[in-house]
């Protein structure tokens, strides 16, 4: 496990995002953008020894700290919420997320392991991740939880397909909603941001012509993060800030 070696004398006044899977694909942009701002960025991944990109990216911006963590592992968001007590967190980004494959969502021939595993990664983290790093965020200027959901967690715009994918997102919108509400009363903002149709592991193989890259998504989504305040707290919006059906 890396060491997160943020001292509150250096760390003092400096915006802080934490972004969970940092280490490709659009966390890794995001990362970039954050960094880029000088901001501190607390920059999360399973392996970060495998984590080449955001290695090397640190290596421009040493305000880039790498830390081990995998949404699942819930005694370790405690283990790193304990490292990080008293360090005011100004936008928690709930990036990680995994697909589970649409060979395994085939209604009839439903991989129930892995619808399991999904939800563990892409809801129950999340929420986990909430709860574990309320008090940093209170403590924060902004204080921005943000899920980076999916248009495909539309119930009303569904077409049918990904059937495990679509209903953890859907299931994520349901409960951030749901804080979204209870954390108005704290100032406390709860997003929810569909980053579009994005070209990356997730759609390996895929070529359309709707389709952006990560760095063109991250900054779209960064930039509906900076919009984002109280009066829009549990809205789902897209990348380009326009609202979702549920």
């Amino acid at each position: 496990i890396l060491c997160l070696c943020i001292s509150p004398a250096w760390a003092a006044g400096d915006p802080t995002v934490l972004i969970t899977g940092s280490n490709r694909g659009i966390g890794l942009e995001i990362a970039r953008v954050y960094a880029e701002r000088d901001w501190i960025v607390i920059a999360t991944a399973r392996k970060p020894d495998a984590a080449d990109d955001l290695k090397a990216m640190q290596v421009i911006h040493p305000k880039i700290r790498i830390v081990q963590l995998d949404v699942t592992d819930h005694e370790r968001i405690d283990e790193l919420a304990a490292e990080l007590a008293g360090q005011p967190i100004d936008i928690l980004i709930n990036n990680a997320a995994i697909s589970g494959g649409h060979e395994n969502a085939k209604f009839g021939e439903m991989d129930f392991d892995v619808y399991t595993q999904v939800h563990l990664v892409n809801v129950i983290g999340p929420t986990k991740m909430a709860e574990a790093f309320l008090p940093n965020i209170e403590l924060s200027s902004q204080k921005k939880i943000i899920n980076i959901t999916s248009g495909q967690g539309s119930i009303g715009r569904t077409w049918g397909c990904c059937t495990i994918y679509r209903s953890s997102k859907a299931s994520l919108n349901m409960m951030m909603k749901n804080i979204s509400i209870e954390l108005k009363k704290k100032g406390i903002t709860v997003g929810l941001i569909s980053p579009g149709f994005v070209k990356t592991g997730f759609t390996k193989g895929l070529d359309l012509p709707m389709m952006i890259t990560a760095e063109e998504s991250a900054n779209k989504v960064v930039a509906v993060i900076d919009g984002y305040d109280l009066e829009d707290t549990g809205t789902f919006l897209g990348k380009d800030g326009q609202t979702w059906p549920w």
